[in-house]
């Protein structure tokens, strides 16, 4: 019996030499994978980052922001202020996900819808460099008004896009650019723009494998008041298990788009800066 299993696999050998063998194996087609946790969270400090909700997973995040740092002992510095965000989104879809929030600073809610059309792609096979996330967000606000000022409803509405385009260089090194589009349906006065243009940058570097340093900063296109204050946020990620949180330095109180990026306020001359925390935890749903 052994003589002629021997027999039987010599002769086999012989019928298909090695690399007809090999040639008879199908090959599976080589498909790149995409780039994983380009940032640690939805957003860098105060910006939107390229990464969303994982899907069917609810992701809620708190933005704290403290008040002015200048007044030192007398108030903690700032420690005894707050302003507030709480940010709630679901994931749909591993692409696309939506939300609501509410902040304290100037009783605004909003609503929001973040998409990812195009994912940085690594491996063999054809890749692609960059990840692009459109994202789209409408803010209320529901501060009492003036009985004088007219008070239509439309009139309490703006409107943002974003196109947020990012790349994963390395293990270490993250960066994005955010161009950006915000109208407002009431201005200040007559002579103001309805419609804001802004390109906004931001990145990481990993320190370790749970703790990275973070940097965020809006740049106005056009026109603005010589009172403006780029918006700019500097912070460092720690993940610990179940939720990602981000101590932080930043200019602007609000935590929604439309606060940080054309209301920003202090100024590291005289110690007019915020500090806060945003805190993410996710749960399964």
């Amino acid at each position: 019996m052994i003589r002629l299993f021997l027999f039987l696999l010599f002769s086999a050998t012989n019928i298909f030499p090695q690399d007809e063998l090999l040639d008879l194996l199908v090959d599976e087609p080589i498909e790149p994978m995409p780039v994983q946790a380009t940032f640690k969270a939805t957003r860098i400090v105060n910006s939107q980052s390229v990464e969303l909700p994982r899907s069917k997973m609810l992701e809620f995040m708190v933005q704290h922001r403290f008040g002015t740092v200048e007044n030192g002992f007398y108030d903690l510095f700032g420690l005894d202020e707050a302003a507030v965000h709480y940010d709630l989104k679901y994931g749909l879809h591993e692409r696309l996900a939506f939300g609501l929030g509410r902040s304290s600073w100037q009783k605004t809610y909003d609503v929001m819808i973040k998409a990812k059309l195009i994912r940085q792609t690594e491996g063999q096979g054809k890749t692609f460099p960059i990840t692009v996330v459109i994202f789209s967000n409408m803010g209320i606000n529901a501060l009492r008004k003036d009985a004088i000022v007219k008070d239509n409803f439309a009139n309490r509405i703006r409107y943002l896009q974003q196109l947020i385009v990012g790349r994963k260089f390395n293990e270490s090194v993250s960066l994005q650019v955010v161009p950006t589009w915000i109208h407002k349906n009431l201005v200040p006065a007559h002579e103001d723009e309805h419609d804001l243009f802004s390109a906004g940058l931001g990145g990481r570097i990993m320190v370790t494998r749970r703790f990275s340093i973070n940097a965020d900063i809006s740049f106005p296109l056009g026109d603005r008041p010589d009172s403006f204050k780029n918006g700019w946020g500097l912070g460092c990620d720690i993940e610990t298990g179940g939720h990602v949180f981000q101590l932080l330095l930043t200019n602007a109180r609000g935590g929604y788009e439309g606060a940080y990026i054309e209301d920003a306020s202090g100024s590291m001359k005289g110690g007019d800066v915020f500090l806060g925390f945003n805190i993410t935890r996710v749960f399964s749903f």
